[in-house]
């Protein structure tokens, strides 16, 4: 029969144990937690970080999409009245007063745009087409550029409008630019129109009229 003293000897024994096993489960969970809490925090801290440092290119971005956007409504306002384009500074225009005026103004708006939305876009491909694109309007309609080719003028503005619409809707889709290309020289020989190097598909649909 196991005396006192040795029983006692090894219920404390167990006891110690017990306590020490408890005491390292216990400092265990104690320093995971604070691992797992660390590493949140540092997550959390690396996430703001990158937030912070994402922010301004986000507002580039949304400030060129909304003066792109801007830019094509000016585009539009014009495209319609293009077919008066070559009678802008004449004093009997072929069609009529009205659409001349209408003409005359939407090329005001467009040049206006130049000034204002295009400084909003950084890319300098992008501001040089719409800048050859509103020299090339001022040199149609009040130079009289190609004035021996009306049709040819028609269609080369139309196309370099066209270019520049697809320029523009490449900024605001973040897809590549149409590739640079020399653009009409109004007073050139010939009746064939200028066509840009990049077509958007949507250019070969017949209801579009270009």
């Amino acid at each position: 029969m196991t005396d006192l003293p040795e029983l006692l000897a090894q219920t404390a024994s167990a006891l110690v144990g017990t306590v020490a096993g408890g005491a390292i489960a216990l400092y265990v969970a104690r320093w995971q937690t604070l691992r797992t809490a660390a590493i949140q925090a540092e997550t959390t801290t690396t996430q703001e970080n990158a937030a912070v440092r994402l922010a301004p290119s986000l507002r580039v971005r949304e400030r060129e999409t909304a003066a792109s956007r801007a830019l094509l409504d000016r585009l539009d306002g014009l495209y319609q009245w293009l077919p008066s384009l070559p009678d802008v500074a004449e004093e009997h225009p072929t069609l009529s007063e009205h659409a001349r005026s209408n003409c005359s103004k939407a090329m005001q708006s467009v040049r206006s745009g130049m000034n204002t939305d295009l400084l909003m876009i950084s890319d300098p491909l992008v501001r040089d087409h719409y800048r050859t694109l509103v020299a090339l309007l001022y040199d149609i309609g009040w130079r009289g550029a190609g004035r021996a080719h009306r049709e040819r003028q028609i269609r080369d503005a139309r196309h370099y409008l066209r270019h520049v619409q697809h320029t523009l809707e490449s900024v605001i889709d973040g897809a590549p630019l149409p590739r640079h290309a020399a653009p009409p020289r109004p007073d050139r020989p010939g009746d064939e129109a200028w066509l840009p190097p990049d077509l958007p598909p949507h250019w070969s649909d017949p209801a579009d009229g270009s």
